[in-house]
């Protein structure tokens, strides 16, 4: 074959490959009715054309010349940088042809073909590494970005989100989404990480952050428009480089489960304005504060339980309503004056002042840590 024939089949071959039709087009392109198969390293098929019969084993051989196998059809080896991808196999008059320069273009663009999906399989990927902690700073974030062909944003903001109980039986997959058609960014990347969706949005600076926060706090109303029956929680996380991307998911998780644990339906809370609750999530979880909780309620949950009162209740929401007495009431459905009294009682059963700073400091903790110790 001469060389300008060689180099418009090869063009011809090439833009085959890199059509649709792929591998299987190659191949056509190529194919005279006599049919060739292209076989990965274990002789399992992965493309063909024509009708090629059964083909006969190859022996395993080391030579990267080709093989004649026992039905007369031909294997050429199919290999990149001394490691063997595959065969091309050619059935018929095409594989006893002497001029086999076709089959050999053929065998080095599949070849080639092969060798960059093999690359793409074994590819780190960024955004796994970089959520583990494994990127040691900007460069080495930048140089495994440039592997994977990915630009990189001065920052990156962490949205957790799930789904609350009554809607446990959705998929993670269908949150994440609901959330990127409601922010409506395209390069925002989902992970699933904790049982949590993990939602990766790039910000060119502190406006975009800003605009992307906003957007994440309307999430459950704008995931309600779509299906009223997703109820949401979530948290977010800080805007941090790449190589700091696994402390904005740390952040954004333990605001996700801040919100849980307080039973904040429909809500995604910052982790920046979260003040002392993140350190207290970690606190619940020791001994002695479990301890110094139950130090402060055990008296009133004894006292409600013995006479079916809601002292602690009472005072939760009390908390919970910024110490308006009034709006305690109506959230309880009873009258102030009952307020009043279900206070007082908790006073004398504690010997603490609600009016007292420092006692109320102590009971706003003991209520905190036992909320968040879930």
């Amino acid at each position: 074959m001469t060389s300008a024939r060689l180099l418009d089949l090869g063009a011809r071959l090439a833009q085959a490959l890199a059509s649709e039709g792929g591998r299987g087009a190659l191949l056509r392109e190529l194919d005279h009715g006599e049919g060739l198969s292209l076989l990965d390293v274990r002789e399992s098929p992965i493309a063909r054309a024509g009708s090629p019969p059964h083909a006969a084993a190859i022996e395993l051989t080391e030579s990267d010349e080709p093989v004649t196998l026992g039905d007369g059809s031909l294997a050429l080896p199919l290999h990149v940088g001394g490691e063997r991808l595959g065969w091309l196999v050619a059935y018929g008059p095409a594989a006893r042809r002497a001029e086999n320069d076709a089959l050999r273009l053929a065998a080095t663009l599949l070849a080639l073909d092969l060798a960059r999906d093999r690359r793409s399989t074994h590819r780190r990927d960024l955004w796994e590494e970089a959520l583990a902690g494994l990127l040691p700073g900007a460069a080495a974030a930048k140089a495994l970005a440039a592997e994977n062909r990915i630009g990189v944003a001065p920052a990156y903001i962490v949205v957790a989100l799930a789904f609350d109980e009554s809607s446990e039986l959705c998929e993670p997959a269908e949150l994440g989404a609901l959330a990127n058609e409601a922010l409506g960014d395209r390069e925002n990347v989902l992970r699933e990480r904790d049982g949590a969706t993990l939602l990766i949005a790039p910000a060119a600076d502190e406006p975009t952050a800003g605009k992307i926060r906003v957007a994440a706090t309307l999430l459950p109303k704008s995931i309600a428009r779509r299906n009223a029956a997703f109820h949401i929680v979530g948290g977010i996380g800080g805007a941090r480089a790449l190589h700091e991307l696994d402390s904005a998911a740390r952040e954004a998780l333990a605001a996700l489960e801040i919100a849980r644990r307080l039973r904040r339906c429909d809500s995604v809370l910052s982790y920046e304005k979260l003040g002392a609750l993140p350190l207290l999530l970690e606190a619940s979880a020791t001994p002695e504060w479990r301890s110094f909780a139950r130090t402060f309620l055990e008296s009133i949950r004894d006292y409600d339980a013995k006479h079916q009162t809601e002292l602690e209740r009472t005072m939760t929401i009390y908390f919970g309503a910024g110490e308006n007495v009034k709006v305690a009431a109506e959230r309880l459905h009873v009258h102030r004056h009952t307020v009043f009294y279900r206070l007082r009682q908790i006073a004398e059963l504690t010997g603490l002042s609600l009016e007292s700073p420092f006692d109320q400091l102590n009971l706003r903790l003991a209520v905190t840590i036992d909320a968040l110790d879930a």
